[in-house]
């Protein structure tokens, strides 16, 4: 089990892909503004410029559907251009599932060693056969990560935004909503750097600027679940355990 990643993106001066409509929608907040492959059976390119050098390490693709098992991408880059260095190699797109998931989309995640680059380039293929791909968000930078991983007793909820009202009759009058998750989780013996860390994180992000956090980013079962594209729902106080180390528990709720 790999600990717990904070994702805080850096910014993107520009975008391009080499086919499809839509382009810039995966730099907008929203997941549900897409960009829309064209074709299928060869690689879409979605070029990144980040405007200048940036010590990165995680790529995020997210919202990607619909995601055929065979589906693949790749990930270069570099100082000067935007082949010169393979970041990932080629393999699949699709993030783990849990065993019970039959995926109508999917994320796509990356984390691995830091490389220096101002350009780079995802190259996504859906294998012949299938429907187009779309992808509603991308996300790169250096991610965070603690010393210590999670304490025990982190987990996550469903929330439903539908409302169901009783009836005399007995029955309910509903109204139809999205479901999607909240994550928990709570941070122990911080140090005072990753505190102060931390704290840069949340003004940078406050309520309402989503980030990434990964519960677990190891391609194992379940590896979709514990992907959270969101906000922080209720920002609390970090609590002082001694001179030298603190406790902070954090909420993030899911924008799908």
């Amino acid at each position: 089990m790999a600990n717990i990643l904070i994702l805080s993106p850096v910014s993107i001066s520009a975008i391009a892909t080499s086919r499809g409509s839509g382009g810039t929608n995966l730099l907008t907040r929203s997941p549900k503004e897409v960009w829309m492959d064209s074709a299928v059976g060869s690689a879409a390119t979605i070029d990144i410029d980040l405007g200048a050098a940036q010590s990165i390490d995680t790529v995020y693709l997210g919202y990607v559907s619909p995601p055929a098992a065979g589906a693949v991408w790749t990930i270069t880059g570099g100082l000067a251009g935007y082949a010169e260095t393979t970041l990932k190699a080629s393999g699949a797109l699709r993030a783990v599932d849990s065993a019970s998931r039959a995926p109508s989309r999917t994320h796509a995640l990356w984390t691995g060693n830091a490389a220096s680059v101002r350009y780079i380039r995802i190259s996504v293929t859906q294998p012949a056969g299938n429907a187009v791909l779309s992808a509603g968000v991308v996300m790169v930078g250096a991610a965070w990560r603690p010393t210590f991983n999670m304490e025990l007793g982190h987990g996550r909820r469903v929330i439903d935004t539908g409302s169901a009202t009783s009836l005399a009759d007995g029955g309910f009058a509903t109204v139809d909503g999205a479901r999607k998750r909240q994550f928990n989780w709570t941070l122990g013996d911080l140090s005072i750097a990753e505190t102060d860390a931390l704290e840069e994180l949340a003004l940078k992000h406050g309520q309402t600027l989503p980030l990434l956090v990964v519960e677990d980013p190891a391609a194992t079962v379940g590896q979709f679940n514990r992907i959270h594209y969101g906000l922080f729902s209720d920002l609390k106080a970090y609590e002082r355990a001694d001179p030298a180390q603190t406790k902070w528990s954090f909420v993030l709720e899911e924008w799908i």
